[in-house]
C-alpha cells in the first residue's frame, strides 16, 4: 500500500474534474476504508484518464469499483456517504 502523500500525487490526473473526484475520496473516505477498499482505490488510480472519467461520470460501470464511485459521487455533491 502507498503512503497518503504518494496517493495525493497520483490523484492529480490533469483533468480538474478527476482531480477533484479522486482527491475528494482520498480526503473524505480513504483513512477509514478497509484494506480491500484502499487496494481497490489504488487500483483505480492505475486507470487511464478517459476510462476513469467515464467511470466516475457514470457513463461506464464496473461492479468492483461501484461502492467507491458512489462515495466519490457523494463527496462531489458535498454529502458525506454513509455507504
Amino acid at each position: 500500500m502507498s503512503n497518503k502523500g504518494h496517493l495525493r500525487w497520483r490523484c492529480r490526473r490533469g483533468m480538474r474534474e478527476l482531480d477533484k473526484a479522486m482527491l475528494g475520496y482520498l480526503d473524505t473516505y480513504y483513512d477509514d476504508a478497509s484494506a480491500t477498499e484502499r487496494a481497490d482505490f489504488e487500483s483505480l488510480l492505475e486507470w487511464q484518464e478517459p476510462e476513469l472519467f467515464r467511470l466516475v461520470c457514470g457513463k461506464d460501470k464496473d461492479e468492483r469499483y461501484q461502492y467507491i464511485i458512489d462515495k466519490i459521487a457523494h463527496s462531489l455533491a458535498g454529502k458525506p456517504s454513509t455507504i
